[in-house]
This record gives C-alpha cells, sequence and structure tokens, in this order.
C-alpha cells in the first residue's frame, strides 16, 4: 500500500485534475468516504444474518464485501426470497447504531464550495437512508439536486450510469470532474463515465483490491485528495 501522506499517480501526472485545469465538479462516494460506517455496517451483517443461522466473522466480510449488498447476500447463500427483507432488517439494525462523518470530511466539503467547485454524491447506499443521513450531519447543501442513491437508475455501481446521471445534475462534462471512492467499484465506475478516479483506503476491507483496480490517484486521505485538487499546480 501507499504509506500515509504519499500520493501515488498512474498515467500522466500532467493530466490530473485541478482547478487550472478545467476542473468542475467533485463527486464522492458516501460510506466509507464521507461516513464512517464500515464498523457498524459490519456489526448489521453479524446481526441479520444471525437471524438466518448464517454465521459471519471478519473473515467472511473480508471475503465477500461488495458496495453492492446483493453481492454479499449471494456469496454468503441468502436465498433471494429472503434478500427484502434481509434489506428492512440491516436498514433498522443500522438506524440503532451510531454514526458520524469521516475526520475532515465537512472541511473538505467546505474548502470546495469556497472555491466555486460544484459537488456530488454517488452512491450504492439506500435511497432513504442517505438522504436522511446528509439531512442529519447537515451536508445536503453542499450537493444540492445531484445526489444519486442505489436504486434510482435502471444500472447500479460499478456501471457508470449513476456517476453521469449526478455529472447531468451539476452541469459537468466527465473530463471535468473527479469522483472519489473507497472501493474498486468507485474507480470502475468512474473510469467507465471517463471521470478521473480518486481512490481513498477507508474502513471497509477492501484496501487491496482498491490498490489493484489502478485509480488515477491514489491518496492516503480525503484532506490530502482537496490538497491536490486546489493546487495551483494541478
Amino acid at each position: 500500500m501507499t504509506p500515509a501522506g504519499i500520493l501515488r499517480f498512474r498515467g500522466n501526472i500532467g493530466a490530473v485534475k485541478g482547478p487550472g485545469n478545467g476542473l468542475r465538479a467533485v463527486l464522492y462516494d458516501w460510506d466509507g468516504t464521507l461516513v464512517d460506517s464500515a464498523a457498524k455496517s459490519y456489526r448489521c451483517y453479524v446481526k441479520v444474518f444471525s437471524t438466518y443461522g448464517i454465521a459471519y466473522d471478519r473473515d467472511s466480510y473480508r471475503r465477500t464485501y461488495a458496495p453492492n449488498w446483493y453481492r454479499t447476500y449471494e456469496a454468503i447463500g441468502l436465498p433471494r426470497d429472503r434478500w427484502p427483507e434481509a434489506d428492512a432488517m440491516w436498514t433498522r439494525f443500522y438506524e440503532e447504531e451510531p454514526r458520524d462523518l469521516l475526520p475532515g470530511a465537512r472541511a473538505a466539503l467546505q474548502r470546495l464550495s469556497e472555491h466555486g467547485l460544484a459537488q456530488g454524491l454517488v452512491t450504492s447506499g439506500e435511497a432513504t437512508r442517505v438522504r436522511r443521513e446528509i439531512v442529519t450531519h447537515s451536508v445536503a447543501e453542499f450537493f444540492g439536486p445531484a445526489v444519486v442513491c442505489g436504486g434510482e437508475t435502471r444500472e447500479r455501481k460499478p456501471h457508470p450510469e449513476p456517476l453521469l446521471v449526478a455529472l447531468e445534475k451539476v452541469g459537468a462534462r466527465p473530463e471535468e470532474a473527479v469522483y472519489v471512492g473507497d472501493s474498486p467499484e468507485d474507480v470502475t465506475m468512474a473510469k467507465a463515465a471517463g471521470v478521473f478516479a480518486v481512490g481513498i483506503p477507508g474502513g471497509f476491507p477492501n484496501r487491496e483490491a482498491l490498490a489493484a483496480s489502478a485509480p488515477d490517484l491514489l491518496a492516503p486521505s480525503l484532506d490530502a485528495t482537496i490538497d491536490h485538487v486546489l493546487s495551483p499546480k494541478a
């Protein structure tokens, strides 16, 4: 992995997005990128799967984790006819768990807003939950209408459609945008949409997979990403 404090680039560093080369919008993943949800997501899975008599531990979490939780259901053998019930149960358990923005997330959003950059959110998370959370954490103002959640488009991440829809909402072309996420699915979606992909290792068990997905920029933190985006040399 990249040592803390080091930015790693893929391809032409001179092509990295910044205010000096046409950047107009920065879009983000939600869970694990802006909000701290990794640990409680694991606890919720344990509770849900135990209801069905399925043992689920940290090793299972590492092997089966995906932003699209239906891949997790399928990997652990949960029957498809139980998926809607499991969704409702997971959401109930999740609402009972405390949650906070990741350190520096609000400051990063504020910095980009002050520099006049449009911002948006593209997440696999369930719409009712995510939209409630962005209001609870008082960050909805930064995204405006550019919030695209799981199930709100025909295709889901890592398909590029959700990101392309968000770009339409912020009025930016793919070559004018950066997408920031913590999973290989985020990187795949961004690249498929023609958007500069930034990977930030988070709390979910996918750090090696994130690095292997070869984001255009692999950064140690959201702060480091914003520092680069706002750099006059970028």
